[in-house]
């Protein structure tokens, strides 16, 4: 290369440099003029979706108690086989496909069923667990709480965003999160099957099931930390 010709090459590439220079500058001063009087400021408001809890219903507290093998395979209330092994119970009167979750008064140990069936019918008696239920909470005829959250109340969450995907954590807590820092890593499957395959770090995703007429679960993975989910602003998330 010639003298001449790389003078004409530093000159062009600080003319190119220059020019970038200016108009950035004429840019930032451009954003500092203020608006004229009644003309309106435009600010563009990032979308920050957050994630929420949700609040599940107190039921009436008493005593659980369980029924087993002289059942296990008879037609529930709900028109579903009783699997005994299954993590479901019957209630007198939650909606069937209603989450439960049951709270051990003396242990402290909490459990979350699906309501399958109708019972039980002795008094001081709330709730009937499954035997693989009563099992994992350690009852046989004892006292505990009991709180639910309905599919009536999953439809609404989800009639209320479109952008939302209800979830429940490892402490059987539920929560609205925005679909974008969700990813599912499973297909839709049965309550009792997400609810024992769960494992550390994931979570269940509660989705309208294929047929419309309900909610299936999958497992998911919150691309946040768990424990930080009613406090952190999702927006942040990469």
């Amino acid at each position: 290369m010639t003298k001449q010709t790389s003078l004409i090459v530093r000159i062009t590439v600080f003319v190119i440099v220059m020019l970038t220079v200016m108009s950035i500058s004429f840019l930032v001063e451009a954003q500092d003029v203020p608006a004229r009087p009644g003309q309106p400021t435009m600010v563009e408001q990032p979308v920050r979706p957050t994630t929420r809890p949700m609040d599940l219903i107190d039921i009436a507290d008493g005593l659980a108690s369980w029924y087993g093998a002289t059942f296990h395979g008879r037609r529930t209330a709900s028109g579903r086989r009783y699997n005994m092994h299954e993590m479901t119970a019957a209630h007198r009167n939650l909606p069937f496909g209603s989450l439960v979750r049951v709270v051990n008064a003396t242990t402290g140990q909490r459990i979350l069923v699906e309501i399958t069936d109708r019972g039980p019918f002795i008094r001081k008696r709330v709730i009937d667990l499954s035997r693989a239920a009563a099992k994992a909470l350690g009852v046989s005829v004892t006292p505990v709480e009991l709180q639910a959250m309905r599919p009536g109340d999953f439809a609404a969450a989800y009639a209320g965003d479109s952008s939302a995907v209800v979830i429940i954590d490892a402490d059987h807590e539920f929560h609205t999160a925005h679909q974008d820092v969700i990813d599912l890593l499973s297909e839709p499957m049965a309550f009792t099957k997400a609810i024992t395959s769960v494992t550390a770090g994931q979570v269940i995703a509660v989705v309208p099931s294929d047929d419309g007429q309900g909610f299936a679960y999958a497992l998911a993975r919150v691309r946040i930390p768990v424990e930080q989910l009613d406090t952190i602003d999702v927006a942040r998330v990469n």
